[in-house]
């Protein structure tokens, strides 16, 4: 073979490889989607059957804090955002997703507390496309912002949080279930949260466990917050909690995402002051207790994650100290699963 030869053959491999590798790159990047129609953090985010629907929520705008009470839905097959209602009650934030474990079937949101910058809401809301109904139920805690929990098997389970989102000294380590007999909800005390009181941790149901990763605690001698790193999970069937492996640093804000039922994508979140907030993002292994790198984020913020089908969406989001995201992304569940 002629040297010119060789050197054509050698050029036509390496663009080849070239091409092949930026595509492969560009296929396992998040996808951009429309923005939100207005900048938003702290809202409630889920999936309703095949909608990603985002709920109330903040933003800044002038240096003032705005509090939101639309509802808006978007629809994967349409890329369209659509506002199809507002809440009656009024604005709601920092309240808790009652999201189901994949293996749960259908997806049909609920949340729990929050409030609207006046007072926390005692509230349990089942939401219905433009539709949200409250449901009495007796006996709820007050610590019900900024708080974990989920959904697993109907029970609907609520961890840690304060009754007030500017009140962090005031964080909990108390459990409850949330369950209906008769056509009535109760709520029942569950064992503590094994670790220090906190708030704005991850959480995420994967098969018959909420796990919990991370979050603010209160140090009282220093008046401060301090971020944590411990994470611990509870059984609806052991009626207990067992201790996990550490996430890899501290953080705060964080988000976590069920992406199979042993497998949890967790992301985003504030590290300390001199880092501000960050898109780094493991897996964590049920099965094994342990964390893997995985695809960060799009941008650095605390973010909602949904899964919704195939896909996980990134959400809005805050991102800067008074600001808040419009940014919305997604990426094949496949992507964040597969070996590196």
């Amino acid at each position: 073979m002629s040297k010119r030869l060789i050197l054509t053959t050698r050029a036509l491999c390496l663009s080849a490889t070239l091409f092949t590798s930026s595509h492969l790159v560009a296929a396992a990047d998040w996808e951009s989607l429309p923005p939100l129609p207005e900048p938003n953090g702290g809202f409630v985010s889920g999936a309703s059957d095949s909608r990603l629907v985002i709920i109330g929520g903040t933003n800044w705008e002038g240096g003032t804090k705005h509090w939101l009470s639309s509802i808006r839905e978007y629809e994967p097959a349409k890329r369209k955002w659509t506002k199809v209602g507002d809440l009656v009650a009024g604005p709601i934030a920092y309240a808790t997703a009652l999201q189901k474990s994949p293996s749960d079937g259908p997806n049909m949101l609920a949340f729990v507390g929050g409030t609207d910058g006046k007072r926390a809401q005692k509230t349990l809301v089942a939401v219905d496309g433009s539709q949200t109904r409250p449901i009495p139920v007796v006996g709820l805690p007050d610590a019900l912002v900024l708080s974990a929990g989920g959904e697993i098997d109907g029970a609907k389970f609520i961890v840690g949080g304060t009754d007030d989102p500017a009140n962090l000294a005031g964080c909990q380590r108390s459990a409850h279930r949330l369950s209906i007999a008769n056509y009535k909800w109760s709520v029942k005390k569950l064992p503590d949260y094994p670790g220090k009181p906190f708030c704005t941790a991850a959480s995420a149901t994967a098969g018959r466990e909420l796990f919990v990763f991370g979050g603010a605690n209160w140090d009282a001698a220093a008046s401060a917050v301090v971020n944590a790193s411990e994470s611990y999970a509870f059984s609806i069937d052991q009626n207990s909690w067992r201790k996990l492996k550490p996430l890899p640093f501290a953080v705060r804000g964080v988000t976590a995402v069920a992406l199979d039922d042993h497998r949890i994508y967790v992301a985003g979140g504030f590290k300390t002051d001199p880092e501000g907030f960050t898109s780094d993002a493991f897996i964590y292994d049920v099965k094994a207790d342990n964390y893997s790198p995985a695809r960060p984020l799009p941008y650095a913020a605390m973010v909602g994650l949904v899964r919704l089908g195939g896909f996980v969406y990134c959400i809005g989001g805050e991102d800067k100290m008074k600001h808040r995201s419009d940014k919305f992304f997604r990426i094949a569940v496949s992507e964040l699963t597969r070996s590196r």
